[in-house]
């Protein structure tokens, strides 16, 4: 038995990615028989859904900013000193900085570029990530910020990223080859696509995740108003919720399109039961985990052609995909979705057979190993 150390900046109760992902491989490790902890930041010190978990959970409150950043180092260093096995999702800057001290192995998941992240949510860029990357004035721009990311990456002793896209990303930050390995990210099938359920008399798609300005809700907006037969159902937060909420007012949309916020993994998953279809034509995805639990839910996707999309999305077979930021290519892919619902349906089928391909089994073996590798 070993003991396994996850870290992670969100988990359940909130939604996301590493949230997800983190919590299963949690279940997954313990049911392995290794001693699972999990610390991660949350509103508060506790909450009640930990004590049905087979492991330890560890939450680091934020709501007070200047005691977060003395409790979430204190954690960290104790947690890492007690543990031999430990994988990073989350809180990267942080553990660096503790491993200074600890020296502990570890393996860390890169799953974005959080330079370009910051810089866009903050306004102070309008590049595409892969724009970013090679642009003289943002690397000079940010060069600081560049600076510490590279320090954490350098840091880690493997690094995993669940798609070819992201590892050519990372590869050009000068971290060699033999020190990143592709893991996919999976997700859990239970039972067949119950496209009858689907019967709305309205077109119904949904985007699931963070409002901010690169995940092309705007986009989606646009097009739900050249397309008067879709509604649409927006699931997530962030800092574009405002804009977003005005911005559909002064398209007229109304009751066609419902912000629904924050929504708990089960509610998203009956949104997802709900849909006819998942909209993320984002600017930039990894290897989106939405997609994937969409897939496992027999749901088509309308995709961007922008990172890991199309290495789990194929056009017309299971799903659609357009160029992000393209409003007429978008309300095209919602009206065909909309009329013609056996290919909708054979997208469908489609969509959950690839779910099977994802399967988090695989990704929880290779995960564990590369842990066991890293020490």
């Amino acid at each position: 038995m070993s003991k396994v150390l996850l870290v992670t900046n969100i988990f359940p109760p909130d939604i996301g990615g590493p949230a997800t992902f983190i919590d299963r491989l949690g279940h997954s490790l313990a049911r392995r028989d290794h001693r699972v902890t999990v610390v991660c930041t949350s509103q508060g010190s506790r909450h009640e859904s930990d004590r049905e978990r087979p492991f330890a959970v560890r939450r680091v409150n934020f709501s007070r900013r200047e005691r977060y950043e003395v409790l979430v180092r204190m954690r960290l260093a104790v947690e890492m000193a007690r543990h031999r096995l430990i994988f990073v999702n989350g809180l990267e800057r942080y553990v660096a900085e503790v491993n200074r001290v600890t020296r502990r192995p570890y393996v860390l998941k890169i799953v974005g570029d959080t330079v370009w992240e910051t810089a866009r949510n903050r306004g102070m860029t309008d590049l595409s990530i892969d724009a970013f990357q090679t642009d003289p004035a943002a690397q000079a721009t940010f060069a600081g910020d560049i600076h510490v990311r590279n320090a954490w990456v350098a840091a880690a002793r493997h690094i995993v990223v669940p798609s070819e896209y992201l590892r050519r990303l990372v590869q050009g930050w000068g971290v060699a080859p033999e020190r990143i390995t592709v893991v996919q990210n999976g997700t859990i099938t239970t039972g067949p696509a119950a496209p009858a359920t689907r019967t709305r008399e309205r077109f119904r798609a949904l985007f699931v995740g963070r409002l901010t300005n690169w995940k092309g809700v705007e986009t989606l907006l646009l097009a739900a108003r050249d397309v008067p037969d879709v509604e649409l159902e927006i699931v997530g937060d962030g800092p574009e919720w405002p804009h977003l909420v005005e911005l559909s007012a002064q398209l007229g949309l109304g009751e066609r399109a419902i912000f629904r916020g924050r929504l708990s993994a089960a509610d998203v998953r009956r949104a997802m039961d709900r849909a006819h279809a998942l909209v993320l034509t984002s600017l930039y995805e990894g290897l989106s985990h939405t997609v994937l639990e969409a897939f496992a839910a027999g749901l088509p996707c309308i995709v961007s052609d922008r990172g890991g999309n199309e290495e789990v999305v194929s056009n017309g077979r299971n799903g659609v995909i357009v160029p992000p930021q393209n409003v007429d290519s978008l309300a095209g892919a919602l009206r065909a979705l909309a009329d013609d619902e056996p290919w909708r349906r054979r997208l469908g089928a489609a969509a959950l057979e690839t779910a099977r391909v994802f399967d988090l089994t695989n990704t929880v073996s290779r995960t564990e190993q590369l842990l066991l590798n890293a020490v």
